[in-house]
């Protein structure tokens, strides 16, 4: 009888560290501006599988924002309205989340333009062209499929070995789990490097999303879809200042911009000027994002 109890307490053990699920670790390379060869960078990037949705982010980010909605959290609890971060520029490329809901594969792109943060609510269908030819990738054994996405043309090897339809960003719908993913140009490319179990100490995105309503206290997110993500974007695009002429426009608020060789700036019209020229570079050389289709006209 102890052993029979012994041996349903071990199964239980195991469905639930399984029920938690499994992250999945790979390295990103990615070009921002298509005009220059010495912009490809690397960055590595999680995709966290749970019984019910799976989250992809970047680990950096991941990172800078665990540290600061803790901290935003616990200064809310001692003084209302008042709070200070601190913490340092990141040079990454996923700043945003994306969450796919199973089995339905909805999926939630939590990402911002400037102060807006933004909710682009999708459903994505990604037509797979399975292909004959297999490959030994990262000990993996990987098969050849294609599709366009994003106006793009892509090539991914996934492997029946983890069988998880799911991908990095929002690509899915393979029978077994992408390990390795390109599109044509070599603009964006990711490569499995490593996996763990995702134990209950460790955090995802889910806790993040959660400690951010509390730390403001609010749910500040903009529910959109993708047609008017874009009207959004080209809004920005063509007037990168919009935020701070709006932040500006009340004849009480200043502001005052510092830099690192000493100078400061606090006129509110020079403020403007500066960020319509440091905005607008920005824009021009962040020009081949991953979705092109939904950053241009």
């Amino acid at each position: 009888m102890k052993l029979k109890v012994l041996f349903l307490i071990a199964i239980f053990f195991v469905i639930h560290l399984s029920a938690q699920g499994n992250r999945f670790i790979y390295e990103y390379h990615s070009r921002k501006d298509s005009t220059r060869t010495d912009s490809l960078k690397k960055e590595f990037v999680n995709l966290d599988i749970l019984p019910a949705k799976s989250y992809f982010y970047g680990q950096a980010k991941f990172a800078s924002d665990s540290a600061d909605n803790v901290s935003i959290a616990k200064q809310r609890n001692v003084t209302l309205g008042n709070y200070s971060i601190t913490s340092n520029i990141e040079d990454w490329n996923i700043d945003y989340v994306v969450e796919k809901s199973y089995p339905d594969f909805k999926i939630n792109w939590f990402t911002a333009l400037q102060d807006t943060d933004l909710n682009v609510e999708e459903k994505t269908e990604i037509k797979w062209n399975i292909l004959p030819e297999t490959a030994k990738i990262e000990n993996y054994n990987c098969q050849r499929a294609t599709t366009k996405f994003g106006g793009r043309t892509w090539e991914a090897w996934f492997s029946k070995d983890l069988p998880f339809p799911d991908g990095p960003y929002k690509f899915h719908g393979l029978p077994g789990l992408i390990v390795k993913l390109e599109d044509k140009t070599k603009s964006h490319q990711f490569l499995l490097k490593g996996s763990k179990k995702l134990k209950k100490e460790d955090q995802s995105w889910d806790l993040i999303l959660a400690l951010r309503k509390e730390a403001k206290n609010e749910v500040k997110g903009v529910k959109i879809n993708p047609s008017q993500y874009q009207k959004l974007y080209l809004s920005y695009k063509n007037d990168p200042a919009k935020d701070i002429k709006q932040k500006l426009s009340s004849p009480n608020t200043r502001m005052e911009v510092s830099f690192g060789d000493g100078r400061t700036i606090r006129d509110n019209a020079e403020i403007i000027k500066y960020y319509e020229e440091s905005l607008a570079e920005e824009f021009k050389r962040n020009n081949n994002h991953l979705e092109l289709n939904v950053h241009k006209k």
